[in-house]
Formats: structure tokens, C-alpha cells, sequence
């Protein structure tokens, strides 16, 4: 069956990043040392580009795995890198063949690193190359002297028939490059050998039949070839044979770093091709398998030594792992957990079915195979009571290939939420004698019982001081305090309860002082209002007579302002009058003006005219001339040249006295608009005068409508002052009624106030 071509398989320009682009990027010279036993390892698509990184790799380059994933492999490549090394990785793969080679690769920051790299492509079951992985190593130092060394002469052209091969940089020998048996595979050299035996038993009968003696010289050569073939084939196919059978028995021995010889491409070139790409596979495979196998120990221990209890089961629900804190949890609540789960054994916790730890063992069965999302659930198994969180382990497909389950033990925490509960309850109803029983008790849940029960005793003392003060209040006693050295909100409580009885105290004196001054104050009130009544009733009277003599007032200042408003209106149509004549003066003035411009403009026509008549004489006089010259011939033409010439000079002395006429009416024009201009200024002074007698009139007209306004106003005050007076008399007799009250309020007051001790 003959294989798929690799050519085929693969995109004939894998994608990159431009040459130029990569040599203006910073170097700084430094080399980064590889750590022994590290490898870096790393995916590509057909096209060059990063699907897959190990940590490893982003740690050496400095750049993060989002940095690197989806851009091109080349990102991370040195200038120094001959392109001729490229070429041939790309040669390598595209045949479907691994490569094996010295790279310089370049740091993020500018430094670089030296990797000996692996290259394999990525088969399908069908044998289609789907991609390309990478296996880089730390190369010895010897190597990397040898390249440096090598690369460098190859860029600058020292190197002679030399090419990059296999990864190596080679002189092709002479012996290489003319010997033509170097060319002819292991095919071609094995059927050569097998035909020199008959060949040479034919040459040997046909010598014994009379064969030429050049025959012996032709045996001679074909011997020779034989023994050549022989010796070679030996060495070439016994060698590299034994090499094939090293490598796979380092393979098996678990070393995947041994060097396989993939320079030719013969049959067992290619056997050792495939060897190679296996080892490289196998050692990535390997590695993961190690790197996860040590993720795997660190999550185990971790979940080992951790606080909370952790079970995880396969996927047909055995237990394969149960952490310490599971162990002894189901170790202290074994006897009650054998009571309530049938089959129940702490020593057989693993290994043993998970449904098994569930009071319904069916619930869980039917639960479990379709869970793809975390669930949570209670149990109570007696008097323990846990919380069951159980979280799904899918495989890439979906599938549950397993379950983890977190049991936390909630019973004592219950246990102290109803104790909890309780104590608030009563401390809500003001019952603060219930404390929280310490005893059995270890842990947060001990610590958690004695910080409230501090609390409560804070509590309880601080009500009880400011109870004794409240107390001493409802008696009258203002002299007790709070004593305490109280913290916090109940400091601030006592400070507040000690300022409230200090401003009582000082509050009930002022109110004594008071009750002192009030009672002074209310006979000096009383005899107060004897005398204002008597006032009033005087201030009655004259406002009586104010109030006549308002009316008259008023009577005569609305007449006035009746006379002044019929004076506005007369100045006001005669500054209309004067308006209208004003803008009659200016239509006049405008008319004027465009008489003076249209007689301008006639006088600049009779100019035309007037210019038109001379050059009309000077043709006349041309055409005269000319029929002069014409003779007999021109006689006619003279005639009426001088009729011409005889009009045009009427017609220019008769554009004279027109335009003398016309400038005689501009002149006139002219001053008569003045005098309009000096009319029409005369009327504007006219209505200036009018409008300031209108408004001086409207003046007068406001004026007298606001005293008229005024002297009703103050007509107004005077009637309500009236009225005030007499409800100022009223009042006075309710006030003296109320002070005599007000002293035996105070009388009572005082009364009341005589309760309260002060010292």
C-alpha cells in the first residue's frame, strides 16, 4: 500500500512574520540557559501558527501564552538564524519526515536562547498531517559553540559547497557529490549484489567456452563491485540498524533524548525517521504524563491536608479517594452513621459504592449518571445533620466520568444557631438572664458562646446603670449619674443619660427663675393695661378727626386729577398734529431730492447728446474731405456731409442751451431743498417741543392719579387705624384677664417645680 503524499498535506507557504519586521526588533546579546531536564514544548497548525504551549516555553521567552496563541511560530525567531535552516525544517515536514536542529531563539526583552529542537508532524489514522509539535532541549555547550560557529560562516559566505542538511550544516564531500553509488538507494544497491552471483556463474561457463582473456579483467571489476557492495551495505544497513534497535531500547527504557542519525532518506533512513518522530511524540506524551501525574499528586495531598471533607468517585460511583478530614469526621459519627446506613463501614469508605452513604441509596442512583451541573442537597443521619455539595467530572466530550462530594458537618453548627436564636429572642423580648451554655463546646463555636455571652453582660450592666437613672429621674431626684466607665454605643448612651439629667436639672432652675419673673411681670402687665386704655380711647377720638379731614382731601385731589388727565389728551393730539406735520416736511424733503438727482442725470444726457453732435461734425467734416478727394464722383456724397455736419452743429448748440437751462434748475432745485432741509429741521424741533410737553403733562396726569392713589391709601390706614384702636381696647381688657392668669400659672408652676432636688 503506498503511503499518502506528505507534500500534499500541508500548505506550500506557511504563514510568518516579514523578515524585516523581525530584524528591527531589540537584541541584547544575553543568552538565557535552559535548565537541565526542561523542555519546552509547543503545537502548530499546518500554517506555522501556535495552538498549544507548555509553561515552560512563556516562561524562557518572556512572553504570556495569550501572546504567543494564534500568532505565527516565528515570532519567537533570532536574526541570526540563517534562513537556509528554515528552509530546510519546512523540506523536512512538508515530506511528511521529522527534523532534528540548532536553534537560535529570541526573547521578548531581546535576549536569547539556545534549543536543540524536534520537530515531528502530527498524523492522523489515515496518515494526513494535522499539525506539528515541537520539542525543544537544552543543547551542551559544545553545541552551541558549533553553531554559533557554523551559522555564522554560512551568513557570511565562507562556507563552499556546504548546505544546511538534517538540521547540521555539512560540506558535501567529493567523494559525496561525483560518487554515483551514493546516489542509488538500498533497492537499487540490493538487487546490484544479488545480480552479481549469476552474473558472475554465466561469466565463469561462458570463459570455459573460449571467452576472451578481458573477461578476466570484467570477473575482476565485478568482484570488486561485489566486495564494495558487501562492505557497504554492511556498514550502512548493519549500523544504522543497531542504532534503530538503541533507540528503541532507550525509548523502552523511558530515555527519550538519545540522537538518531535522520540524514538519509533511504529505507532505513526512513525507518529511523519514523523512529524519530515516535521519540519525540513519546517523549512529549511522557512528559505531560509526568507533569500531570505530579498535578495530580499536588491536588491529592492538597486535598489530603485540607480542612474540608472531600470524596471522589469514578463514574460508575465507587469511592476512589477520601481525604483525612472525611476519615475522621465519619470516624467520630460511625456509630450513628452504621445505625442509619445499612453496610456502613469507616475502614471501607474507599472502594466502597457512593450510593451506600445515602439514607434513599436509589436517590442517588438515579441522580448521579445525568448530573452535569453542581448540586447540593442535606442529609440527616440521626442527629448529625450534613451538607452534601456534589460537582460533576466531565471529560472533553461532556461525559461524567466522575463525581467529587464536599461534606460539611452541620450539626453543631445548628445546634449553636438555635441556641443563638433563643438568646436573641429573649434578649428582643428585654429578658437578658439567658446565656449560652460553654460547656462541650471548642473552637469558633466556643469562642463565638463567649463573645456573646461578653456581649450580653455589657448589655445587661449598661441598661441596669441607666435603668437606676431613668429611676432616679421619675422620682425627682436630678443628682444621680451614670458611674460606669461604659465603652462604645453604651458610653455614649450614659454620656447621653448624664447630659439629659444634667440639662434637667439646670433647665428646673431656669424654670424657678421664671416662675419668679413671670409673677413680677404679670402685675407690672396689669397695671400696664390700665394705662394703655386710657391712651387708647384718646387716640380713638383724634383719629376721628383725622379721618374727616382725609375725606375732604381726598375730594379735591381727584377733582385736580381729572383736570390733568383732559390736558394729557389735548397734548397728546396736538404732538399727533405736529407728528403728522413733520412727516409731511420730510416726504417734501425726500421729493426734493429726487428732483435735484433726476435733474442731474439730465444733465449728464445733454452732456451725451452734446458729445454725440461734436463727433457726428468731426465725421461730417472726414466725409467732406473725403468726397473732396472723390472729385465728380463724391459730389453727392459732399452734399449731404454738410447737410450732416450743418445738423450735428444745431444739434450741439441746442444741447447747450438746454443743459444751461437744466443747470439753472439744479441750482434752483438745490435751494429750494435747502430751505425744505431747514423747513423739515424746524418741524423736527416743533414735535420735540410737543412730545415734551405731552410727556410733562403725562407726568402730571401719573402724579396726580398716584397722590389721588396715595391720599386713598392713607385715607385707608386711617379708617383701619380706627378700627385697630378700638380692637387695641379689646385686646388690652383680654390682656389684663390674661396676665391675672398668667400670675396663677405661675403660682402652679412653681408648684410642680418644688418636686425636683437639685443638690
Amino acid at each position: 500500500m503506498s503511503s499518502p503524499d506528505p507534500i500534499a498535506q500541508v500548505p506550500a507557504a506557511p504563514r510568518s512574520l516579514p523578515r524585516g519586521e523581525l530584524r528591527s526588533r531589540p537584541v541584547t546579546g544575553r543568552e538565557v540557559l535552559l535548565r537541565d531536564g526542561e523542555s519546552i514544548v509547543s503545537r502548530t497548525d499546518l500554517r506555522g501558527i501556535i495552538t498549544y504551549i507548555n509553561g515552560y516555553f512563556c516562561e524562557i521567552s518572556g512572553y504570556t501564552e495569550a501572546e504567543l496563541i494564534g500568532q505565527p511560530h516565528n515570532v519567537i525567531r533570532h536574526p541570526d538564524m540563517p534562513p537556509e535552516a528554515f528552509a530546510d525544517l519546512w523540506s523536512h515536514l512538508k515530506r511528511g519526515l521529522p527534523w532534528v536542529g540548532m536553534v537560535k531563539n529570541r526573547c521578548k526583552n531581546g535576549d536569547h536562547y539556545w534549543v536543540q529542537a524536534h520537530v515531528t508532524p502530527l498524523l492522523d489514522a489515515d496518515g494526513k498531517a494535522t499539525g506539528y509539535m515541537s520539542v525543544r532541549r537544552k543543547p551542551s555547550r559544545e553545541q552551541v559553540a558549533e553553531a554559533e560557529r557554523d551559522y555564522a560562516a554560512l551568513r557570511a559566505g565562507r562556507l563552499k559547497h556546504a548546505e544546511i542538511r538534517n538540521g547540521r550544516v555539512v560540506q558535501v564531500p567529493f567523494w559525496e557529490r561525483w560518487n554515483p553509488l551514493w546516489k542509488l538507494n538500498l533497492t537499487v544497491r540490493l538487487f546490484l549484489l544479488a545480480l552479481f552471483g549469476p552474473g558472475l556463474a554465466g561469466l565463469l561457463l561462458w570463459r570455459q567456452g573460449g571467452g576472451a582473456g578481458t573477461d578476466l579483467w570484467l570477473l575482476a571489476a565485478g568482484l570488486a563491485f561485489a566486495l564494495y557492495s558487501a562492505w557497504w551495505l554492511s556498514r550502512d544497513v548493519v549500523g544504522r540498524s543497531n542504532a534503530a534497535r538503541r533507540a528503541l531500547r532507550e525509548m523502552a527504557s523511558d530515555v527519550f533524548t538519545g540522537q538518531i542519525d535522520v540524514s538519509r532518506n533511504d529505507e532505513i533512513g526512513r525507518v529511523l525517521l519514523g523512529i524519530k518522530s515516535m521519540q519525540i511524540r513519546l517523549g512529549f506524551q511522557v512528559e505531560e504524563m509526568r507533569r500531570e501525574g505530579a498535578r495530580t499528586r499536588r491536588v491529592s495531598e492538597a486535598l489530603e491536608v485540607a480542612a474540608a471533607s472531600v470524596l471522589v468517585t469514578d463514574a460508575e460511583g465507587s469511592v476512589v479517594f477520601a481525604n483525612r478530614a472525611l476519615r475522621e469526621g465519619f470516624a467520630a459519627a460511625a456509630p450513628v452513621l452504621a445505625d442509619s446506613l445499612p453496610g456502613f463501614r469507616v475502614a471501607q469508605v474507599v472502594g466502597a459504592d457512593v450510593t451506600g452513604f445515602h439514607p434513599d441509596p436509589s436517590h442517588w442512583r438515579g441522580l448521579l449518571p445525568a448530573l452535569r451541573a453542581p448540586h447540593a442537597e442535606t442529609l440527616v443521619l440521626g442527629p448529625y445533620t450534613f451538607d452534601v455539595g456534589i460537582t460533576p467530572v466531565l471529560d472533553d466530550g461532556g461525559r461524567a466520568i466522575g463525581h467529587v462530594f464536599e461534606w460539611k458537618d452541620r450539626t453543631a453548627d445548628l445546634a449553636i444557631e438555635r441556641e443563638i436564636a433563643q438568646v436573641v429572642e429573649d434578649a428582643v423580648r428585654g429578658e437578658l438572664d439567658r446565656r449560652i451554655d460553654e460547656a462541650g463546646k471548642r473552637g469558633f463555636h466556643l469562642q463565638l458562646a463567649r463573645n456573646l455571652n461578653a456581649m450580653l453582660d455589657g448589655l445587661d450592666a449598661a441598661i441596669a446603670e441607666i435603668q437606676q437613672v431613668l429611676q432616679a429621674l421619675a422620682d425627682g431626684d436630678l443628682t444621680r449619674q451614670v458611674r460606669a466607665r461604659l465603652q462604645g454605643a453604651f458610653g455614649r448612651m450614659a454620656d447621653s443619660a448624664n447630659h439629659t439629667v444634667a440639662r434637667l436639672a439646670a433647665m428646673v432652675g431656669e424654670i424657678r427663675d421664671a416662675v419668679a419673673a413671670i409673677s413680677a411681670a404679670a402685675g407690672e402687665i396689669a397695671a400696664g393695661n390700665a394705662d394703655l386704655s386710657m391712651r387708647t380711647e384718646q387716640q380713638a377720638a383724634s383719629l376721628e378727626e383725622t379721618a374727616s379731614s382725609m375725606e375732604e382731601l381726598t375730594s379735591t385731589v381727584k377733582q385736580n386729577a381729572d383736570n390733568a388727565r383732559q390736558a394729557n389728551q389735548l397734548a397728546i393730539g396736538a404732538a399727533g398734529v405736529a407728528e403728522s406735520g413733520g412727516e409731511v416736511v420730510q416726504k417734501v424733503v425726500s421729493t426734493m431730492g429726487d428732483i435735484q438727482t433726476a435733474s442731474r442725470r439730465i444733465a449728464d444726457i445733454i452732456g451725451v447728446i452734446d458729445g454725440i453732435a461734436f463727433q457726428t461734425n468731426i465725421l461730417a467734416l472726414n466725409a467732406a474731405v473725403e468726397a473732396a478727394r472723390a472729385g465728380e464722383q463724391g459730389r453727392g456724397f459732399a452734399v449731404v456731409a454738410a447737410e450732416v455736419r450743418s445738423l450735428a452743429q444745431r444739434s450741439a448748440g441746442a444741447a447747450k442751451e438746454i443743459k444751461q437751462l437744466i443747470t439753472d434748475s439744479v441750482l434752483k432745485v438745490e435751494e429750494g431743498s435747502a430751505l425744505v432741509d431747514q423747513a423739515g429741521k424746524t418741524m423736527g424741533e416743533i414735535v420735540s417741543s410737543v412730545k415734551r410737553v405731552t410727556d410733562i403733562m403725562a407726568d402730571i396726569s401719573a402724579a396726580s392719579q398716584e397722590q389721588s392713589s396715595g391720599i386713598e391709601q392713607v385715607n385707608q390706614a386711617i379708617t383701619q387705624m380706627d378700627e385697630g384702636t378700638q380692637q387695641n381696647a379689646a385686646l388690652v381688657e383680654e390682656a389684663s384677664a390674661a396676665a391675672q392668669g398668667l400670675a396663677q400659672q405661675a403660682r402652679g408652676l412653681d408648684e410642680q417645680v418644688a418636686r425636683f432636688r437639685l443638690r
